[in-house]
């Protein structure tokens, strides 16, 4: 990546085109989150009421078999978004079609073959044999397994939708209207219950709405991005190849994540019981909160990312960096030090008292969530220019690690607060791989850059800047593009790692 720009990039970076991308690519996340939140809080109490609690657990435990079908793209939509937004950058849009049109052939074939099997085990399986249903009949059962595993997989062509609204400049758009249709979807489920009908006409709504809106997304796309073609006639086997690796470290951290959450929850209750579980599982799901803005700055700035890094423009991919990364710690340490002054009240009221608070396993998951920042701001980075398959394979394996770590520190104690020091020790051996290589990825400097984010001055000022500039209307930002050799194109290998 080049490091010649045409302007300086702090005034590259203040330009409205790009704050103002950011800014809604931002707000489209905190909506996203805003969303979740409604889903898990009415939906239950409707459900609930609607079918009672028997009925209710049984469409919960259907609900959840089909969700790893989500990962049958195995993970290419990813790693071609990312692909397609650098290409565009260099105004490469033929090869950026070229990606798109083998994602399409692709996706569609991954799509089509697990359906055909999905539909082939739901009716010939003996689920009667492992599932005992009180409320639901097997034939039931079968059908709300059916519908609900083809909303998931009628989901996948949606991948495509995001990769070519991300290279036109609509990460934003799409992912509004993304969660705006999880919203209907599930909408649809609570509308369907209400009116008295069960688990089967709900997950059959669910897909309905999926699928038309995946339909409706993919006019939509070729509406706004005209240069783009709904086609396979330009697919190569060659793209998939070049994209085989990133597409497998995009596999891994959602991987990584499960081990980090799921298989952390499973050691403690393996080693310290039911009891410790609520606590650790409360308390973590409180301290989280803090990387919730954190993660919507990121993804926020993932699209630009990829967009700087296939522009060749390196101060502008180190300024964005330095910037997400500052204020992402900011708003973390503020976050982390009003729960750990206000924990105990916030957690007082929200479990009415039933769940104590921890303080030496709480003060440990503050400070990991903290730390978390630093490394998941640097896996941003690579993961925008697919170069981040090594760093996914050190966040799965210390995840891995830690849960191991924890196992021993818990059964020499009997504390689950060393489940949290497990965390800390995990974010701390992340950190220790992915951030220097991320700071070198983009040329900035270790010492003199990373003493700079903990300085307040330097995140209010920032904050002070993008308010002037979105008040004083400056002119719309373009990223400087280098020439394209003829044929030239990104290789998608695991440089500089």
């Amino acid at each position: 990546m080049s490091d010649e720009i045409n302007e300086n990039p702090q005034n590259l970076a203040s330009r409205t085109g790009l704050k103002s991308r950011l800014l809604k690519g931002f707000s489209a996340n905190i909506y996203g989150q805003v969303v979740t939140a409604i889903v898990q809080l009415v939906g239950v109490p409707i459900l609930l009421h609607a079918w009672g609690v028997e009925l209710y657990g049984e469409w919960l435990i259907v609900f959840a078999i089909p969700a790893y079908l989500s990962m049958t793209d195995l993970g290419f939509s990813q790693s071609a978004a990312n692909d397609m937004t650098a290409q565009v950058a260099r105004n490469d849009r033929a090869g950026a079609l070229i990606v798109f049109q083998s994602l399409i052939a692709f996706v569609y074939i991954a799509m089509l073959c697990m359906l055909a099997l999905t539909s082939l085990l739901t009716f010939s399986l003996p689920l009667e044999n492992w599932i005992h249903p009180a409320q639901m009949t097997i034939s039931e059962v079968r059908w709300t397994l059916w519908f609900l595993a083809a909303a998931v997989l009628a989901q996948l062509p949606d991948g495509i939708n995001h990769a070519g609204f991300r290279a036109g400049g609509d990460y934003a758009l799409h992912r509004t209207l993304h969660s705006t249709i999880r919203l209907v979807q599930f909408s649809s489920i609570w509308i369907i219950a209400l009116a008295g009908e069960g688990p089967v006409a709900a997950a059959a709504a669910f897909c309905v709405v999926r699928g038309t809106a995946t339909l409706a997304l993919a006019f939509l796309l070729l509406y706004r991005q005209q240069w783009l073609r709904y086609s396979i006639a330009d697919a190569t086997f060659s793209e998939l190849r070049r994209l085989f690796h990133p597409a497998m470290a995009n596999i891994a951290i959602p991987l990584a994540q499960g081990l980090n959450i799921q298989g952390m929850i499973l050691a403690v209750g393996a080693v310290l019981g039911s009891l410790a579980v609520v606590t650790f599982s409360t308390l973590r799901t409180l301290t989280r909160m803090v990387l919730q803005l954190v993660f919507s700055i990121c993804h926020a700035a993932e699209p630009e990312l990829a967009a700087a890094y296939g522009a060749r423009n390196r101060n502008l991919s180190r300024h964005l960096f330095m910037e997400s990364l500052r204020a992402g710690l900011w708003i973390a340490i503020m976050s982390a030090t009003f729960l750990f002054v206000f924990g105990d009240r916030i957690l007082a009221i929200w479990t009415h008292g039933k769940v104590q608070m921890d303080s030496v396993l709480f003060s440990w998951l503050l400070i990991s969530a903290i730390a978390s920042v630093l490394w998941y701001s640097g896996l941003i980075v690579l993961k925008a220019a697919n170069q981040h398959l090594r760093a996914s394979a050190v966040f799965t394996v210390s995840a891995g690690a830690a849960i191991g770590v924890a196992v021993i520190l818990m059964s020499w104690s009997g504390r689950v607060a060393e489940a949290g020091l497990a965390l800390l020790l995990m974010d701390g051996a992340i950190t220790l791989y992915i951030l220097p290589r991320a700071l070198k990825f983009t040329g900035a400097r270790a010492l003199p850059d990373l003493v700079s984010l903990v300085n307040p001055i330097g995140f209010v000022s920032t904050i002070f800047r993008a308010l002037q500039h979105k008040l004083s209307g400056e002119e719309k930002f373009t990223c400087s593009t280098p020439k394209i050799l003829p044929g030239e194109r990104s290789t998608g290998k695991d440089k500089n790692l």
